[in-house]
């Protein structure tokens, strides 16, 4: 007798569950107010305004950028001892690592891979990887016989950029 209580207990909290659900949804007040309602800024306008933002602390963020050049050349160390680099923090480290790449890993080959696009997936970017592996195991059989590809950068358009 004591579950079957407990059964009708759980049954009358459940009913009055929906119940109030049903209550709920037929009493609530729908806003008068719509998105096409909101005044929408000119793109020029919008550009004009961005432009005129100063952005905050550009000497900081300029001192901080020059302290980590001094760290490139142990960045490179790691790097060739097989480990990976992990930077982390508020802000984009895309101008950091481009400059990274290009003034101190020119003996390397570098691969850029813009994540933030929505266009790449992983598909892509195992595609993209084994193209430029072929490309370069080609580009070294066609320099043993002479005949070498000198093409240096090559943007695909597709979020990866390769660089040999």
């Amino acid at each position: 007798m004591d579950e079957e209580g407990e059964e009708e207990e759980e049954l009358g909290f459940s009913r009055n569950y929906f119940l109030a659900r049903e209550l709920g949804a037929s009493g609530r007040k729908k806003s008068a107010r719509k998105l096409s309602d909101i005044g929408l800024v000119e793109e020029q306008a919008l550009r004009a305004a961005l432009a005129e933002i100063r952005p905050k602390h550009e000497e900081e963020i300029a001192s901080l950028l020059r302290s980590y050049k001094d760290l490139y050349t142990k960045w490179l160390f790691e790097l060739k001892c097989g480990f990976g680099l992990l930077m982390y923090g508020f802000g984009s480290k895309k101008v950091l690592l481009e400059d990274f790449a290009s003034t101190t890993l020119t003996d390397c080959d570098v691969v850029v891979i813009n994540g933030y696009l929505p266009s790449v997936n992983l598909k892509q970017l195992i595609k993209a990887t084994l193209l430029i592996c072929v490309r370069e195991s080609t580009k070294s059989d066609k320099v043993d016989e002479g005949t070498s590809d000198d093409r240096d950068v090559s943007d695909r358009g597709d979020g990866v950029t390769e660089s040999m």
